[in-house]
Order: C-alpha cells, then structure tokens, then sequence
C-alpha cells in the first residue's frame, strides 16, 4: 500500500487579506474578498488561526486563516518572534466575520482572557488601524520571547 504525501506549507487564507501590520510597513493589497462590505481586524496572534466550517452561500463550507504574526518565519532557521504589542490589518468579508462570531464569538481569541483585549479586535477600516496602534501595544497574545538579558543568558564566545 502506498502512503500518502503530507501537504507542506502554509495554508493560504481564503475571503481574506493581510492590509497592514503594526511592526513593518506592507503595501496595499488588492482585496481577496468577494463582497463590497469588508471588515478590517486587527489581529494579533503569535500563529494562525484556522475557521473550516465557516458557512458559504451555495450551502456548503469554506475556510477562513487568520494569519499569525510569526507566520512569515516558517521553515526559516533564523528570525525574531513578535511578541506583544503587534498587530496585523487583515481584511474580511462581513458576512464571513459574521458567521465566524455567531458560531466562535464567545472564545478567547474574541473576548480576551484575564481582562485583557482581545486578540482579534474589528475596525472600521486601515486608517483606524493606524490610528490605534498605541492601543494596539496594548494585546498580549500572551506567547511572547524570553528577552535574554532579563533571564540571565551571558553570551560565550565560540572555541
């Protein structure tokens, strides 16, 4: 019996497009969503996070990724994890983002844990995005990097 090959890479999103971040400036995008009526997020999760049962017109269902900020060092062997405070401007249709908080509205990831904002915050469009960014410090996806010098690391020299 032969075995199946595993699918590698990342998952592209689909209904949706990344517009901005927070931690680097991106060019605009053309949209992927099929409707007029978009919705910005702000996302802010340290890995992807994946809907497959997100309801289609035709009766069906479709997938929708929110991507993760350190999505981009994937299969990298070197590179800087975000941690707090970075968000990304991704662009949804309103009828998928409404279907996604009817059936997902009361997890973590869209109400926040411990009192904190949530990790997916809608807006009205990219330039609220930007002018939230002092805002936007304030998510903790609560998946940061140790700082090195705070836990103590002393850098040796290579023999």
């Amino acid at each position: 019996m032969a075995r199946t090959a595993k699918k590698t890479g990342a998952t592209l999103a689909q209904g949706g497009t990344v517009v901005g971040a927070t931690f680097e400036e991106t060019e605009k995008t053309k949209s992927a969503a099929k409707t007029s009526e978009t919705v910005v997020l702000a996302v802010s999760l340290p890995h992807g996070l994946k809907f497959d049962d997100v309801p289609c017109s035709d009766g069906g269902t479709k997938t929708i990724v929110f991507p993760g900020l350190n999505d981009a060092l994937r299969s990298k062997r070197e590179g800087i994890l975000l941690g707090r405070g970075n968000a990304v401007a991704f662009k949804i249709d309103k009828a998928d983002w409404e279907n996604i908080l009817k059936m997902h509205g009361k997890e973590a990831a869209f109400t926040g844990v411990n009192g904190g904002l949530p990790c997916i915050i809608p807006m009205k469009d990219e330039k609220e995005f930007k002018s939230r960014s002092d805002e936007l410090k304030e998510i903790d996806h609560g998946v940061n990097p140790v700082d090195p010098e705070k836990v103590g690391v002393k850098e040796t020299n290579n023999v």
